[in-house]
């Protein structure tokens, strides 16, 4: 347990932008594929592939730790269940020794927790959520933004996405109040105490967005290694009233 923690703090102590000349360390999650193999009970050769259009490395022995990916349909498991290093890169297929943790097995899409060598870039909101491999739809299901495209964003390129976000919500929100006016209840706790769920979602700002993306950041385990309706993410945190974290 002691050593876990302590290669956790090692790992995650670099999940900062360290600004360079034209590169940077950050921590980044991967779903492992259905390579696994298992020498023995204790230790599993994982595979990762990264495609040839993210503009990240791994250095060959980077440490890693693997943790269990939640799945639709199945019980809450984000344990993390072992760590390792990197012992084998193949062009863009890269094998992972794991030590497991008792009675632990890995799967595919688990999550690899690495650190990568990436391109210098804004170090905004949407690289610090999406890097757990999490993903955004709109209502319709198409992806508000490729992950290899945040590494190009600005600024004002993520301002115009979180807009976009904030637009999906609200039209949500509406479309909801028509079909099922009866589950327009008010909300219990949180900033929009008192306030009724799909009232409240018509009259969602940017700053509440970027709120409820900064809780991700911080707490991305529920939610790592999956692709969500960006509007019903969001009325489950309102619903749940609306954990937020608490900054320096």
């Amino acid at each position: 347990m002691r050593f876990t923690f302590f290669l956790l703090c090692i790992i995650f102590s670099s999940n900062q932008l360290h600004a360079q000349k034209d590169s940077a360390d950050k921590i980044f999650a991967f779903k492992i594929t259905g390579y696994i193999k298992s020498p023995s009970d204790s230790i599993a050769i994982v595979q990762v592939l990264i495609p040839a259009s993210l503009p990240v490395a791994i250095l060959d022995k980077q440490l890693a730790v693997l943790n269990h990916c939640y799945k639709t349909g199945t019980p809450l498991d984000t344990a993390t269940i072992g760590w390792g290093r990197c012992n084998l890169i193949k062009g863009a297929y890269y094998y992972f020794g794991i030590r497991l943790k008792k009675q632990q097995r890995a799967s595919e899409g688990d999550l690899l927790y690495v650190k990568v060598k990436v391109p210098y870039m804004y170090d905004g909101l949407l690289i610090n959520v999406m890097n757990h491999a999490i993903g955004f739809t709109n209502v319709y299901g198409d992806n508000f933004v490729e992950i290899n495209a945040v590494f190009t964003n600005t600024k004002k390129d993520e301002l115009n996405l979180l807009d976009s976000m904030v637009s999906d919500i609200r039209l949500t929100g509406s479309e909801m109040l028509k079909q099922m006016p009866d589950y327009n209840k008010p909300v219990k706790g949180g900033i929009y105490n008192g306030k009724k769920l799909f009232d409240a979602m018509q009259a969602v700002t940017r700053n509440e967005l970027e709120l409820f993306l900064k809780y991700i950041s911080a707490r991305p385990k529920n939610y790592a290694g999956n692709s969500w309706k960006i509007s019903e993410i969001f009325a489950t945190w309102m619903d749940g009233a609306t954990p937020t974290v608490v900054e320096n």
